[in-house]
């Protein structure tokens, strides 16, 4: 029997815990998937957007703290952000000692994302400040636009945990936990935004508008940086690093297809359940599959070992 959503501002009905994590990445090849080097990319080219995008998350959320009547829902905010902010963290360090070592130009993979978020999203939008009736308003559409981020990054946290399965097949241990340890904790937070949204606004009309905007500029984030960090590959076929190349969506459908990574139609497909009326986080993850994962990652065992190492040496 489904159960039912908890009645109450705050719908988690489980504990969320900020988890430090450590990660050894001298080893770790570009092309972590060998069998589909594309996969690879487009799973990589998630650091450049996570960490900018979660960023913005944090800024986002800090800003409607003085706005949350409910205390639950007030700590569960503050809970997020601190998960939030250490995703972040371990995705720029990833960067920095990972991909960086391959010669990837990171600025110009940061570009588009930085934009986004630290412009046309900003308090001031592309520099203009805002007449104070709207200024609760754009809190309120930035809200939903990180509901509906977070709709897509529970989804692939749930298809990594139940589709990708990337150690079982061979493929390079440490980036496959940075990606399901962090699937996992998104599944665990995955009620959060959306909680926060409906206790600030909860208009269907202004989610099902988000959405429809979000879906097709996710969808297209996903598909240049894909491209331009499979153009930084030496190893990769020249035909196969632009958007105007078939083969490339080529490949990139038959990744989805072979379930390395979602392909192009399982961003729209998987946006559509957010225009539901009846929709809901609650229901689109299985909390006790991820905090299974959380609890066993090297990466959180590692942090954890070393923390008890301090307090000993302490």
């Amino acid at each position: 029997m489904m159960k039912a959503i908890p009645n109450r501002v705050s719908t988690a009905d489980w504990e969320m815990i900020p988890r430090q994590v450590q990660f050894a990445w001298e080893n770790s090849p570009l092309q972590w998937i060998p069998q589909d080097p594309i996969a690879s990319h487009n799973v990589n080219h998630f650091s450049f957007t996570l960490v900018r995008g979660e960023y913005f998350f944090c800024r986002i959320f800090n800003k409607a703290l003085p706005h949350i009547t409910d205390e639950q829902l007030k700590a569960d905010v503050k809970t997020f952000i601190r998960q939030e902010a250490i995703h972040s963290q371990a995705h720029k360090i990833s960067i920095e000692e990972y991909l960086q070592r391959y010669g990837v130009d990171v600025e110009n993979q940061y570009q588009r994302v930085v934009y986004l978020f630290d412009r046309l999203l900003a308090d001031q939008p592309l520099g203009r400040t805002l007449p104070k009736p709207l200024q609760k308003t754009w809190l309120d559409l930035r809200v939903g636009l990180v509901a509906a981020a977070e709709h897509f990054t529970c989804a692939l946290g749930q298809y990594v945990l139940t589709e990708a399965k990337w150690q079982e097949r061979g493929c390079d241990p440490v980036v496959s936990d940075l990606f399901v340890w962090h699937g996992a904790e998104e599944v665990e937070h995955r009620t959060v935004a959306y909680d926060l949204f409906q206790h600030l606004n909860g208009s269907y009309l202004m989610r099902a508008g988000i959405m429809l905007a979000t879906a097709p500029i996710f969808t297209y984030l996903m598909a240049a940086g894909t491209a331009q960090l499979a153009k930084a590959d030496p190893d990769m076929p020249r035909d196969m690093t632009s958007l105007k190349q078939l083969k490339f969506w080529k490949a990139w459908h038959r990744a989805g297809k072979n379930q390395y990574t979602p392909g192009p139609i399982w961003y729209f497909s998987t946006a559509l359940r957010f225009f539901k009326p009846s929709y809901h986080p609650y229901f689109e993850g299985s909390t006790e599959l991820a905090q299974a994962y959380i609890n066993q990652s090297p990466a959180v065992l590692a942090a954890q070992a070393m923390q008890q190492s301090t307090k000993l040496k302490s």
